[in-house]
Formats: C-alpha cells, structure tokens, sequence
C-alpha cells in the first residue's frame, strides 16, 4: 500500500514544470531564473525539473550534457509550451542573448524547436551571437 501511495504522489513528467522564479538558478548557466517570457524547463524521465532563464542554456545543456528527456517546456510570460507546440522568432533582448522569443508552433516565419537549438549551437561554435541578437 506504501508503494502505490509513494507512486500516486511523485512528480508527473507530463505536468507543466514548476519554476521558481527570482529564487532558482539556471541550470545551464547559474544565473537566477527571473524573466517568466524566456524561461524553459527540461523534465526528465525520473520526473526530475531542470530550469533555464533563456532557451539556449536549455539547448546547450541538452546538448553538453543528455539528460534523459521526458519534455521540454518552453514558457512566453503567460503560458508554458510543450516542444510540440512551440515555435521561436527573433527577439534582440532576452536573458543569455540568444534572441528567441518563444511563438505558438506556426507562426509565420518562426523556427522550429531544431532550427533554434541548431541556431545557438552554431554560434557557440563560433563564440558569436546569433545575427538577430547582435
């Protein structure tokens, strides 16, 4: 009986993240979590949350270090995204400079979750922003 209440209550990969803002830090790059329109969120399988005060700490963190991932959850200020439904266009101001302000999935002329990791991926490469965000 301990077991299934012991698994009724652990943490729901499915559910939207819980994120603290102005009191978490960044697990990519350290800095606190305090801007609600640039934040993202990794659940991993074990139910783990990992947050991100900008979509590049989130996609390099992916990237350097392959967390198991459940979801990605990628958040505008009002609502929390799944990597389904999300879509990003350029946004000169956000917290790491990676200029990608997050867009429901669709939106005219917005990149795909794949494109913006492979964005800021190349100019990590490069040590240069992406041109949007210079």
């Amino acid at each position: 009986m301990m077991l299934v209440l012991l698994l009724a209550c652990a943490s729901d990969p499915n559910a939207f993240p819980v994120v603290h803002f102005d009191h978490e830090a960044c697990d990519g790059c350290g800095m606190l979590v305090g801007d609600p329109a640039h934040a993202a969120a990794v659940v991993t399988r074990d139910g783990e949350t990992l947050a991100f005060d900008d979509p590049a700490c989130l996609f390099r963190y992916v990237m350097d270090r392959g967390p198991a991932v459940a979801h990605m959850w990628f958040a505008d200020g009002e609502t929390w995204y799944t990597e389904a439904q999300v879509a990003f266009v350029a946004d000169a101001v956000t917290p790491m400079g990676s200029g990608l302000r997050v867009v429901p999935k669709g939106t005219a002329g917005a990149l795909s979750v794949g494109e913006a990791s492979s964005r800021v991926m190349a100019s990590a490469a490069t040590g240069r922003p992406p041109p949007e965000a210079r």
